[in-house]
C-alpha cells in the first residue's frame, strides 16, 4: 500500500530483534508538503493502516497473540490518523474523520484485490528474508510490480 501510495518505507520485517521491531516503518506525516492535499494523504494514511486489517480477516485460524497485538496497534494508528486529521484542521473532531476512514478502506480493499499475486510474491520474499530495507524493497517492488494507475485506482467507485 505503502509503495503505490508513493509514502517511502524504511524498513519492513517479520522477525523480531533487539535492534529492528518486526512490522513495517513508513513515516506518512513527512509526505505533507510533496502531497499538497491533507485530505487525500489522509485517505491514504487510512488504507495503509487498514490494509493488514483486511488480510487479517480472512484468516480462520484462532486469533495468535501476535495478531492481536496487530490489531491494537492498528487500531492505535487508525486513531493517529484521525487525531492528525483533527491537528491539520481537515476536520473538525475525531469523530468527523469517518469518510476519511471509509475512503482508506475502500482503497486497501481495492489496491488487495488488484495486487494480491504481488502481496504474496512479497510475502514468500519477506519469509525468506526476514527484513528489508527500504531501498532494497523499492527495487524489489519496481522490478516485481505491474503497472498500476493509483489515482485512477483511487477515485474508483467499486470496492
Amino acid at each position: 500500500m505503502a509503495y503505490r501510495a508513493g509514502l517511502p518505507v524504511t524498513l519492513l520485517s517479520v522477525t523480531s530483534s533487539s535492534e529492528r521491531p518486526s512490522g513495517i516503518v513508513c513515516d506518512w506525516k513527512s509526505q505533507r508538503d510533496s502531497f499538497q492535499n491533507d485530505a487525500k494523504l489522509l485517505g491514504r494514511a487510512f488504507a495503509f493502516v487498514y490494509v493488514g486489517s483486511i488480510v487479517d480477516q480472512a484468516i480462520s485460524d484462532p486469533i495468535s497473540d501476535d495478531l492481536r497485538k496487530e490489531v491494537i496497534s492498528d487500531m492505535s494508528s487508525a486513531l493517529d490518523v484521525r487525531q492528525t486529521a483533527v491537528d491539520w484542521g481537515v476536520a473538525k473532531a475525531v469523530a468527523d474523520t469517518n469518510p476519511f476512514a471509509h475512503a482508506g478502506y475502500k482503497l486497501a480493499s481495492r489496491l488487495l484485490r488488484m495486487d494480491q499475486p504481488l502481496i504474496e510474491s512479497l510475502a514468500r520474499e519477506l519469509t525468506s528474508q526476514g527484513t528489508i530495507e527500504g531501498d532494497a524493497l523499492r527495487k524489489w517492488l519496481d522490478a516485481n510490480a505491474s503497472a498500476l494507475n493509483f489515482d485512477e485506482l483511487e477515485t474508483s467507485t467499486t470496492y
